[in-house]
């Protein structure tokens, strides 16, 4: 069971990573065309500080090795590998398009590495957001 101080470091490590993300897509998807190094940089520091969190919460050897581990390596290396690609094509070939492209794969790769985190993993994930879409109609009458 993770400490009081490690569960408070993992949410704020959390939600800078969500504030990144967040400003990725507001701010800088808009100029993707003009500056696809500013979303790449931004939504790339997103997923680091995610990734982070879990770090945190987990234990830095335990998470690595459990990132590590046969089951998980593929999904690893091509969550890391996207990550170093989107940086790559956005800031040294400054390719709009590849940057689209590996911008795609990076959003699918966090949100697997997200869900496969998630208590109950995807089928947790499906109850949580039935139960918080419920809550939401009920409060504007629905």
């Amino acid at each position: 069971m993770p400490s009081r101080k490690a569960v408070l470091y993992f949410g704020l490590t959390l939600a800078t990573g969500v504030f990144f993300i967040f400003i990725s897509f507001t701010m800088f998807l808009p100029v993707m065309v003009v500056m696809p190094q500013k979303f790449a940089i931004c939504f790339t520091f997103g997923c680091l500080f995610v990734m982070g969190s879990f770090f945190i919460l987990k234990g830095p050897r335990t998470q690595f090795w459990h990132m590590v581990s046969r089951e998980r390596l593929p999904f690893t290396a091509g969550f890391v590998a996207s990550m170093a690609a989107t940086i790559y094509v956005s800031m040294v070939l400054h390719s709009y398009l590849l940057s689209v492209v590996f911008s795609g794969v990076q959003v699918f790769a966090l949100l697997y590495y997200v869900i496969s985190y998630f208590p109950g993993g995807s089928a947790g994930m499906r109850f949580l957001s039935s139960m918080v879409t419920s809550s939401v109609m009920k409060c504007f009458g629905r």
